[in-house]
């Protein structure tokens, strides 16, 4: 009886478990190939490394991963088995002790391991066939492909003495006068020694990122402009934009949103400036609002304005292609759903100014995600005269938008020298969706609701009349309207009464005076 029963269970399991679509059971247990579990030991305050993690997190949004990312003190077993591939950051000195749950994990590890800093663990050593010696303090030039960077301080960092798979760059000790690899990779094991954000050391890393995540290969450069406002210049823009076009330059313009008074005469203005721009080979792109303060900011407030202005584009035949913001919003709940969720491409720029509202360790991933640099600083890893070849990833220029006309000319002079080629942001596939509006690209074609747009680069002239203060409702105008006649006809009167007195009593005083004077 005992074994029946055991048998029917273990039959309606079967039936359970048949009537589920496989996709739903495999997903259960099979992790996103495009998720990332990012561990660190520590954030390396006021040492080099600081924000070496951060730089980190930037990188991997550029190859469109989702990322988690927790310190070791947050880890529970289990957790690597839920990834397909983890990386290890380690700032923290030998002190530090992992937990046991983790080596333990690790050692039944599967999946593809990518370790950074020191104290690699055995198994990364044993893969890649690893020699290496520690120096405390050096200065050291890197070179990866076209980039190089000399005379880099550097501090406890490992050199490989040997490996085996795929070497990365070459890192040239002042100490050792020789060469190692900046990174090496077997495909599921890879280890780089040294990262530190703001020099060539996180921009080296894309190199083995791209090969260890089985990212596409062919890459674009774009050319952004940035800080672009509504009480900018928009004159200087409109040119701008006409002086990029007759260049041949393709350019993605990053403006700020407007979130209020869209039916403004400014605002109008700012809508046809834009409208020129995206005539002019200009993709736009909207940058998240300027966060001031996560205290007195009304949380309700985002989602709708983010829409309105996307529908206020949209009803001006402007086509908005993406999102650009600083790294945390896609770190917050709050952001993520309420100001970055109409875009499926985004354009993410280094933190600033971070003021989360509700932080998470989960990263909003993005179809399509381009990385920033400033052009001034990627032209210092560029030997003068060279063109620059594409990188890893996907990445955009950066320029400020020119104040003045002649920031424009030494700018165009710079562009136009340069040869670099960009490319042409619509022709990849875009889309933005609001509840009203679904916009986007592809091929190089703007459409809206599946409509094409036309591009229309006549300004059109807008009033500067504006009733800015409505008027009250007028169901008295009349009756005040006889009231303050017969006030000034009565105010009038008197001051005509009053000066008539004046002149009679200055002739008689005049008379007096006159009469008086012949008696003496």
């Amino acid at each position: 009886m005992q074994n029946r029963r055991i048998f029917l269970l273990g039959l309606l399991l079967l039936i359970v478990l048949a009537g589920l679509p496989y996709s739903k059971v495999a997903a259960a247990n099979t992790p996103k190939p495009d998720s990332v579990l990012l561990l660190y030991d520590s954030a390396a305050i006021s040492t080099p490394k600081e924000g070496n993690v951060e730089a980190l997190e930037r990188l991997l949004a550029s190859f469109g991963t989702q990322v988690t990312v927790l310190s070791y003190d947050q880890y529970q077993a289990g957790m690597l088995m839920k990834y397909s591939k983890v990386i290890s950051v380690r700032n923290a000195d030998d002190l530090f002790q992992l937990p046991d749950s983790y080596k333990q994990d690790l050692g039944n590890y599967q999946g593809d391991y990518l370790h950074i800093g020191n104290q690699v663990p055995m198994i990364v050593q044993q893969a890649l066939g690893l020699g290496e010696q520690i120096v405390e303090q050096d200065t050291a030039s890197l070179k990866i492909g076209q980039l190089s960077q000399k005379a880099m301080m550097v501090n406890e960092i490992s050199y490989v003495t040997k490996y085996t798979g795929k070497a990365y760059g070459s890192f040239t000790s002042d100490k050792l006068k020789s060469a190692a690899p900046y990174g090496v990779s077997n495909g599921k094991y890879a280890y780089i020694p040294y990262l530190a954000k703001g020099n060539l050391t996180e921009l080296a890393a894309a190199y083995l990122l791209r090969d260890w995540l089985s990212a596409k290969s062919n890459h674009q450069f774009y050319l952004l402009l940035d800080e672009i406002y509504p009480f900018s210049n928009l004159g200087l823009l409109d040119e701008m934009a006409d002086r990029l076009y007759e260049a041949g330059i393709p350019f993605i313009a990053n403006v700020q949103p407007v979130l209020s008074n869209l039916d403004y005469p400014a605002a109008q203005r700012y809508l046809e400036t834009l409208k020129h721009v995206q005539s002019r080979n200009g993709s736009i792109v909207v940058n998240a609002p300027v966060v001031a303060s996560t205290i007195s900011q009304d949380i309700t407030v985002l989602k709708s304005e983010m829409s309105s202005f996307l529908d206020a584009l949209a009803g001006y035949g402007i086509v908005p292609l993406g999102v650009g913001s600083e790294m945390y919003w896609t770190y917050d709940d709050h952001y993520a759903a309420n100001g970055l969720s109409y875009f499926d491409s985004s354009i993410l720029f280094p933190n600033e100014h971070v003021m989360y509202r509700a932080r998470t360790d989960k990263s909003q991933a993005f179809g399509s995600s381009v990385y920033t640099i400033p052009a001034d600083d990627l032209k210092t890893y560029v030997a003068q005269g060279q063109i620059l070849e594409p990188l890893p990833m996907d990445a955009a220029l950066v320029y400020a938008f020119p104040d003045n006309n002649k920031k424009l000319d030494t700018l165009m002079s710079s562009l136009i020298q340069d040869w670099t080629l960009f490319s042409n942001y619509k022709y990849e596939d875009h889309t933005v969706r609001t509840q009203v509006n679904e916009m986007g690209s592809g091929k190089g074609q703007l459409h809206i609701n599946g409509q094409t747009i036309l591009l229309n680069s006549v300004l059109k002239d807008i009033s500067a009349d504006h009733a800015y203060v409505q008027e009250g409702k007028k169901s008295l105008t009349n009756l005040f309207s006889v009231q303050n006649k017969v006030f000034i006809i009565l105010i009038a009167s008197t001051l005509l009464i009053f000066s008539a007195f004046l002149f009679i009593g200055y002739r008689l005083y005049k008379r007096k005076y006159t009469h008086t004077g012949r008696q003496l």
